[in-house]
C-alpha cells in the first residue's frame, strides 16, 4: 500500500559539491526540500518507486529499469566522489506489480541499466533522501515520459489501488518549465512558461488533474517542461485519498523548482496519526451544515492523544495558501484535548474577526492544520528562539501577542518578534516579556 508520495526537482546544482556556494541561488528550493525529507525522516517505506524523466524511455509504455542493483555518481559534474548506490527488491516484488499494472491497462517496457550516473532525475533526489535515511530502501525505477499524459495519470490511478503488505512511497522526480528567464537553459517562453507553473502550482494544490489535463499541448510544449508526467502520475495516485502539500516553488535558474508531499489518508498509520485534522474538519463540516457537533473525538476518530489536556491552535487556510482562519489557547481550557480542538475549530472558522465566518460552500476549497502546544516558557533573550522550532509569546503589561513557529514568509526571529508583537499592539519593544513554546503539528 503506498503510504505517501513527493515531487522534487533534479538539477544537480542543488547538491553542495556540485553547485560549491551556487546552490544558494536555489534556497527556497532547498529549505523546501529540508522541510520535505524532514517530515518523512520518520516514514522510510518498504519500497520507493522513482519516476525519473531522465532513464531511457519506451514510446507508449511505461519502462521499468529491471536492474538488480543501482549505481551512479555526479562524474558528468566533476564530483566523481559523490555516489548514489541501492539495490531493487526481489524479483517477485517487482513482477508483482508489473503485472498489476499491465492489468489495469498500463504498458510496461522492461530493460536493466544498473548505471545511474545520466540519470539526475534519480540521483538528486536521491542524495537528499539518503541524507535523511541514512540508507537507501529497495528501489523501482522507471520513466513516464513513453506514456501519453492521460496514460501518466492513468498510471497514478492504478497505484492507488494496488495492495500490498509493504509499504510503499512514490518518488516523481521532475523540473517543471525550463523557459522562464531570459538566462534559462531551453529558450524564453515566458508566456506559456508561466501559465504552465501556475497550472502546476493550482494542480497540486487541489489535488486534481483537472485542469492538466485539459492544458493546451501547445502550452506544454512551448513550456519545455520534463516533469509534467511525473506530476501527473503523482496526482493520480494522491486524488481521493490525501491533500498536497507545497513547500516550495520558484525558478531561479530560470527552471520550475517545486517540493512537495501527499500523506495518503486512507492508510491506518497516518490516519492516526492525522486524527486532530480529521477532527477538526469533521467539527466545522457538522457546523456549517447544521449538524450536532462531536462531544468528544473519540466519536470521529479513536485515538490516544484525547487521553491528554494540552492547549492548541487550529489554523484554516485556503488551498492557494491564503490564511481563512485560526483561532487557539496558549493554557488548556477545555478537559482534554480533543475537547480543546472541538472549540478552536468552531471559534477559527467562525469567529476569528478578521475574516467572516466561513460557509458550507468553502468546504472542499480549505486546509485544516492543527498545532497541539508545549508549555510556553519564560526566556531572555533572542538567542533562546529558533523561528522553526520555537514559537513567540511578547507580551507588555495586559498586551500579549503570539506567533507560531514554522510559518511561511517568517525567516528570521526579529521578524519573528515583530509580528506577534504588532498582532497586540506592542510597537515599541524595549520592554517586552518573552516566552517561547513547541508545537506539534498535524496537517
Amino acid at each position: 500500500m503506498f503510504i505517501w508520495s513527493i515531487l522534487m526537482p533534479h538539477p544537480p546544482v542543488l547538491i553542495p559539491e556540485v553547485g560549491r556556494g551556487r546552490e544558494n541561488e536555489a534556497a527556497k528550493t532547498l529549505q523546501g526540500i529540508s522541510r520535505l525529507t524532514e517530515r518523512i525522516k520518520h516514514s522510510k517505506p518498504d519500497l520507493l518507486v522513482v519516476l525519473s524523466p531522465h532513464q531511457s524511455y519506451m514510446p507508449g509504455a511505461l519502462l521499468v529499469n529491471s536492474a538488480e542493483f543501482y549505481s551512479g555518481s555526479f562524474a558528468m559534474f566533476g564530483v566523481p566522489g559523490v555516489r548514489i548506490t541501492a539495490y531493487s527488491p526481489a524479483n517477485d516484488v517487482i513482477n508483482s506489480l508489473c503485472d498489476y499494472l499491465v492489468k489495469s491497462g498500463v504498458n510496461i517496457y522492461k530493460s536493466p541499466e544498473s548505471n545511474l550516473t545520466e540519470d539526475q532525475g534519480s540521483l538528486v533526489p536521491l542524495y537528499f533522501l539518503n541524507e535523511a535515511w541514512g540508507s537507501l530502501p529497495p528501489l523501482i525505477i522507471a520513466s513516464p515520459i513513453g506514456l501519453t499524459p492521460e496514460g501518466a495519470y492513468k498510471l497514478g490511478k492504478a497505484l492507488a489501488d494496488y495492495h500490498a503488505s509493504d509499504k510503499i512511497a512514490l518518488l516523481a522526480s521532475g523540473d517543471l518549465s525550463h523557459r522562464l528567464t531570459p538566462d534559462a537553459p531551453a529558450g524564453y517562453e515566458p508566456e506559456f512558461a508561466k501559465i504552465f507553473e501556475t497550472a502546476i502550482e493550482d494542480s497540486l494544490r487541489t489535488c486534481s488533474a483537472e485542469k492538466l489535463l485539459s492544458l493546451d499541448k501547445h502550452i506544454i510544449s512551448r513550456a519545455g517542461e520534463c516533469g509534467f508526467r511525473s506530476v501527473l502520475a503523482m496526482l493520480g495516485l494522491c486524488e481521493g485519498h490525501g491533500n498536497i502539500e507545497i513547500f516550495s516553488h520558484e525558478w531561479p535558474f530560470g527552471v520550475g523548482y517545486c517540493n512537495a508531499l501527499c500523506m495518503l489518508n486512507d492508510n491506518s498509520d497516518n490516519r492516526k496519526f492525522s486524527a486532530p485534522v480529521i477532527l477538526a474538519r469533521e467539527t466545522v463540516k457538522r457546523l456549517l451544515t447544521g449538524e450536532a457537533l462531536p462531544q468528544s473525538g473519540s466519536e470521529v476518530i479513536e485515538s490516544d492523544l484525547w487521553n491528554s489536556r494540552k492547549s492548541c491552535f487550529v489554523s484554516i487556510k485556503k488551498t492557494n495558501g491564503e490564511l481563512r482562519g485560526c483561532i487557539g489557547t496558549l493554557s488548556p481550557v477545555c478537559e482534554s484535548l480533543d475537547k480543546e480542538i472541538i472549540a478552536n475549530a468552531v471559534s477559527s472558522s467562525t469567529r476569528d474577526p478578521r475574516f467572516p465566518p466561513m460557509t458550507s460552500k468553502e468546504l472542499d476549497d480549505v486546509i485544516f492544520s492543527v498545532d497541539v502546544l508545549s508549555e510556553p516558557e519564560a526566556i531572555s533573550n533572542y538567542s533562546e528562539l529558533d523561528v522553526k522550532k520555537f514559537g513567540v509569546i511578547v507580551s507588555q503589561g495586559y498586551r500579549r501577542g503570539v506567533l507560531l513557529p514554522d510559518l511561511e514568509g517568517v525567516d528570521s526571529v526579529e521578524q519573528q518578534i515583530q509580528i506577534a508583537a504588532m498582532k497586540a499592539g506592542i510597537r515599541d519593544l524595549s520592554n517586552i516579556a518573552l516566552e517561547r513554546f513547541e508545537v506539534v503539528r498535524y496537517r
